[in-house]
């Protein structure tokens, strides 16, 4: 049998291969596809409506990337990094990723473990030569390195941003711990979302290599696994490269750091992320080394701290399950001009990444996560990254009804604050020799209290920012209340701060 082909096989097979040739082209320049359309699901209909998204003014730049069976099956790049330098997004566009850089910080502190230089479940101060970090009644020995990693330390949030012209007042981890590294709560006691525990990775980190997280995270993590455009936003060089940020309006918003660069201060494109969760799938791609083992991986996927919803913490990461109880690991980052999502489903090699430019971009990134796992898996349910009880209405039982008086301290601050608690909807707080202000908005979580108030902090940050408005969280502990109160100023969409005071009180 004659199996040469004739000049029309030929050519058809010529002109085949040149679409190939320039499909390879195009994916190489990092603007869109890599899918079979037989085999792969189609993501036309995610795309559009991404489109119509920034065309209707709601977007500006949007990156996704798909993993599916060990490959990125999809990559894509909508809208403007820049869009006054007429910057487009792609694949391979560094993005500012907010809190999804608490996985990275937590691989890079995982990389140290595996070296023996640290273990996840010894105390956290037995690293901390500088800056210890405070309890009551030495309740801090029992804050290991893993719930620092796991919103479960007792230590409460913080959050502060600096623009260029405030770099001198950006304190490092160890300062940071020095004014605000109190805890809030007893040790895996509840769950409050912490960058300050991330703060105290940091430190940790410095104290045992001597070498800034950004540098260290560079050699240890984004170099081995090939993230090419992955960096630290302290870089002031390569954040040029970036993606700006744009405020809920589509104003672009100047260039800020913040207090806590451990928790937030990474950028990488949804490249970077996808053969980030293919190394947290075990699946190794060209180019990666094997920075930890598969048992140390496992140690990062582990719940550390369980809420009521059944969603639990990890080192680093949120774990979920679908409906049909396959588990879920995911990771969300919002700041100023930030709004990404990533999830990555390991027994199914399924992963998604959503990162955009916008302080209200947030539903966008969650509905197009959820809308492509849907394709693969129909039982798909949005998870939610929270580990804390539902808001309730607060209920003044006798064990709360009262007059209660302590401390409150932290970020230099130590006065007097009194808390009186009438009713179900009647309570007053006041601080140092400042008027009794009402509580409004009582609410509970569980067995916390919650409240909003104003009221003047006598601590340098507080004045410095203008923060009047106090967010108070208590939890009952043998007789006492203990907790903290937020100190907050400024517009969450463009710039803000939420200082940390620590509460101890008791019945007057």
């Amino acid at each position: 049998m004659n199996t040469r082909p004739n000049r029309r096989e030929a050519m058809t097979w010529l002109f085949s291969a040149s679409l190939g040739t320039l499909a390879a082209k195009k994916l190489s320049a990092g603007t869109t596809v890599l899918r079979d359309e037989g085999r792969k699901a189609n993501f036309d209909s995610v795309g559009s409506r991404i489109q119509k998204s920034i065309g209707r003014g709601d977007a500006t730049g949007v990156a996704v990337a798909v993993v599916q069976g060990g490959q990125i099956v999809w990559e894509e790049g909508f809208g403007w990094a820049n869009q006054e330098a007429g910057v487009k997004a792609t694949p391979h566009t560094p993005f500012s990723l907010a809190s999804i850089t608490k996985p990275f910080t937590a691989t890079t502190i995982m990389t140290l473990v595996a070296e023996g230089k640290l273990a996840l479940d010894e105390p956290a101060n037995k690293y901390l030569p500088g800056s210890q970090l405070v309890g009551t009644a030495r309740n801090a020995e029992g804050v290991s390195v893993r719930l620092l990693g796991a919103h479960a330390s007792g230590l409460p949030g913080i959050f502060e941003c600096y623009g260029a012209e405030e770099r001198g007042l950006v304190p490092s981890p160890e300062a940071l711990l020095k004014m605000y590294g109190r805890l809030a709560y007893p040790p895996a006691a509840c769950y409050e979302y912490s960058n300050l525990g991330f703060a105290a990775l940091n430190a940790i980190a410095l104290a045992l290599t001597q070498t800034d997280l950004g540098a260290l995270m560079q050699r240890r993590v984004i170099a081995p696994l090939g993230l090419n455009n992955s960096f630290f936003g302290t870089d002031t060089v390569r954040v040029k490269s970036g993606a700006g940020r744009y405020d809920a309006h589509g104003r672009l918003l100047p260039h800020y750091t913040t207090s806590t660069a451990a928790s937030g201060e990474l950028y990488a494109s949804a490249h970077d992320l996808a053969r980030f969760a293919l190394f947290n799938m075990r699946q190794r791609t060209r180019g990666q080394a094997a920075i930890l083992s598969e048992n140390d991986l496992e140690e990062l996927h582990r719940p550390v701290f369980a809420g009521p919803s059944g969603v639990a913490t990890t080192f680093g990461w949120f774990r979920s399950r679908t409906t049909s109880g396959i588990p879920v690991l995911f990771k969300s980052g919002g700041d100023p001009g930030v709004a990404n999502r990533m999830c990555f489903v390991p027994s199914k090699d399924l992963a998604c990444v959503v990162v955009t430019n916008r302080s209200n971009g947030w539903e966008l990134a969650c509905s197009v996560c959820d809308e492509v796992l849907t394709k693969y898996l129909p039982d798909w349910h949005r998870p939610v990254e929270d580990c804390g009880f539902p808001s309730k209405p607060f209920v003044a039982t006798p064990a709360w009804k009262g007059r209660w008086q302590g401390l409150l301290k932290g970020g230099g601050a130590n006065m007097p604050i009194q808390l009186n608690i009438h009713s179900d909807d009647a309570a007053t707080l006041a601080i140092g020799s400042g008027r009794a202000e009402e509580v409004t908005e009582l609410r509970s979580e569980g067995e916390a209290f919650v409240g909003l108030c104003t009221g003047n902090i006598d601590s340098p940050d507080a004045v410095r920012t203008g923060a009047r408005t106090l967010q108070v969280k208590l939890l009952p502990v043998e007789n006492r209340l203990l907790g903290r109160v937020f100190d907050i100023a400024g517009d969450p969409n463009i710039k803000n701060v939420r200082l940390p005071f620590v509460l101890t009180l008791s019945r007057s």
